[in-house]
């Protein structure tokens, strides 16, 4: 995109803006706006296929194969990893910003 395609017009003195092109931070700061981010995750390479590494002890190539119960697709999972991880860091951000102590045993 181009900056003039992505700009967020600002409405108001708190930042909120008209779009939300920037995902709800600006400069590092929220904007008021949602929170909107994106996130890649690697496939698992824990598979049933066959795949070929090297033995670390020996240095020399073996081929592997692994037996159990793996999930192929672990894209389903992840938002609801993404929140959970998310809440918690804005609960941190929080509790920091209002300079209130953690409680920790």
């Amino acid at each position: 995109m181009r900056g003039s395609e992505c700009n967020d017009i600002i409405l108001n003195r708190k930042g909120r803006t008209k779009t939300n092109h920037a995902g709800g931070i600006n400069g590092g700061i929220t904007n008021g706006n949602d929170l909107v981010f994106r996130a890649a995750v690697k496939p698992p390479s824990s598979i049933k296929k066959e795949q070929h590494t090297i033995n670390l002890r020996t240095g020399k190539p073996v081929k592997i194969t692994v037996h159990g119960r793996h999930d192929i697709c672990i894209a389903l999972r992840m938002p609801v990893i993404i929140e959970a991880v998310t809440a918690v860091v804005l609960a941190d951000l929080s509790l920091i910003e209002q300079k209130i102590p953690r409680i920790m045993k």
